[in-house]
């Protein structure tokens, strides 16, 4: 009886001995919504990139175009300025987007339309094309240095053909000589600006002639055109983005008297 008692006695030491200490358990509570929150945001502009993306290349598209800003996207820059561009009739002007060479700023819609113009038309700076002290910034030298070129330099003649086409067919003097139906082109207009612009085709046509198409280098003499007549410039693209009224638009050169380029009121 006495052994029996002992044994009992000894059982708890044993199972003290024998027992496994159990480790606490760590549990991590991941705060979700400040996870996915960001996360999804990160998807859907990714997302919007890829169909931006997408849709570039397949030419549905320009970085400042219908599309990107029906997307609701905000760019710094584009390469396309409004501008007139002859009818068929050979007499008046429509408002089109021309491509251009250099980066255009994109709107910033301030809530100021004129201001917003004049970010969007008037260029700044030195584009990468000009020579010597051409620049943006200083828009009477500029006239005088590129009109200089239309006498000093001479092109072969499939090069003149082609400039022949530009001052003939395609760039207008809408803010200088003519009227609403009586459209001059830049070949036959004799003022500084005109001149300008043929010399600017001459020398862009003999040292980037291969690099840019017809319609780059008619868009891209716009943007020196909007320094030479900034009110033409200004009124057009405000006609055309539907702000008419931010600043008085007058006839020069639009289709239909009212010089209005066959855009509704």
């Amino acid at each position: 009886m006495k052994n029996i008692l002992n044994r009992l006695k000894m059982i708890p030491a044993i199972n003290r001995r024998t027992a496994v200490t159990k480790t606490p358990r760590t549990v991590i509570i991941l705060p979700l919504q400040e996870i996915l929150i960001p996360l999804l945001i990160i998807l859907f502009l990714f997302n919007q990139l890829m169909i931006t993306r997408v849709a570039m290349a397949m030419g549905m598209v320009s970085s400042g175009g219908f599309i990107a800003s029906f997307l609701g996207m905000k760019t710094d820059t584009f390469k396309t300025i409004i501008a007139p561009k002859v009818n068929p009739d050979g007499k008046t002007t429509s408002l089109v987007e021309w491509p251009t060479i250099t980066d255009v700023m994109a709107n910033p819609h301030s809530g100021n339309a004129l201001s917003d113009a004049k970010v969007v038309m008037m260029a700044t700076g030195k584009p990468f094309y000009a020579p010597e002290d051409i620049s943006f910034d200083d828009p009477v030298n500029a006239q005088k240095k590129w009109g200089a070129f239309e006498a000093s330099i001479r092109l072969p003649t499939e090069q003149e053909t082609r400039f022949q086409k530009l001052i003939t067919f395609l760039m207008t003097c809408s803010y200088c000589c003519g009227g609403p139906n009586n459209v001059t082109m830049n070949k036959n207009c004799g003022c500084a600006h005109a001149k300008a612009v043929r010399g600017f085709y001459r020398y862009m046509i003999l040292n980037y002639g291969d690099k840019y198409s017809d319609e780059q280098l008619v868009g891209e003499s716009h943007r020196w055109y909007a320094l030479w007549y900034p009110k033409g410039m200004l009124e057009d693209y405000l006609l055309a983005t539907g702000n008419g009224s931010a600043l008085p638009h007058e006839s020069h050169g639009g289709a239909g008297s009212d010089g209005m380029h066959g855009l509704k009121k």
